[in-house]
């Protein structure tokens, strides 16, 4: 009988242990806002190729990706319509790239600052921890732009307006930058990084950019101290 309740205890002392390991966290809620080059334009397979669905393919398995990238989306559009929904999926990672349809657009600075400070403050509301924004590239680079006849400098200069006002704002929200503009410098000998539209990444200029944004994201703490 002794040695049937002590083979009880060790039982229950083993069942005990099992039920006070930590259970694993859920899974992570990857959120991307943005307009077409989120959507994946100027890919062949949109879907799997552009670079929001290459960076998720770089996540854990089972993060929840919650693409909100719209076609033609300015960043008002964005706050109005699409952060509501980025809000209620209580996302870990945020990806913002909002910027070159304003920029052509010819927005009026000041506004989009107002509205991408407001962006930011709601994605903070979220309590998500890792928030990627990214600049507007070099777009003297583009074949669209040097198709229209813009003189680069004068191209480069008011790029360069912009993406002070990001940079401002990602410092102020810390939001962690993801700088195409000088990190996607060798779009100028990479024909191939474009679509045949001129203007959108291509698949191997997706594959490129979804390196940047993972590499930044590891240059800056890595994935939501969470999941790590």
């Amino acid at each position: 009988m002794c040695k049937r309740i002590v083979w009880i205890l060790a039982l229950a002392a083993l069942l005990l242990a099992g039920c006070s390991r930590a259970a694993p966290p859920p899974p992570l809620t990857y959120v991307a806002l943005g307009a077409s080059d989120t959507v994946g334009v100027g890919a062949s397979d949109p879907a799997n190729e552009g670079w929001v669905a290459q960076l998720y393919q770089r996540l854990p398995p089972g993060t929840r990706l919650v693409n909100l990238g719209v076609s033609g989306f300015k960043l008002h559009e964005a706050l109005t319509q699409t952060l509501p929904i980025a809000q209620d999926a209580h996302p870990d990672l945020v990806t913002i790239w909002l910027a070159v349809n304003d920029f052509n657009a010819r927005v009026d600075l000041a506004q989009y600052e107002r509205d991408l400070d407001a962006l930011l403050t709601g994605v903070q509301a979220t309590g998500t921890e890792r928030i990627l924004i990214a600049n507007i590239p070099a777009l003297e680079g583009v074949p669209v732009y040097a198709a229209q006849g813009i003189p680069p400098q004068r191209l480069a200069t008011e790029v360069s307006r912009w993406n002070d006002v990001i940079a401002r704002q990602a410092a102020k929200h810390g939001a962690i930058l993801v700088d195409v503009h000088s990190q996607w410098s060798e779009l100028a000998n990479h024909p191939e990084y474009v679509s045949i539209d001129g203007f959108h990444p291509s698949a191997a200029g997706y594959s490129r950019l979804a390196d940047l944004f993972y590499q930044t994201l590891q240059a800056n703490g890595g994935l939501p101290s969470r999941i790590q």
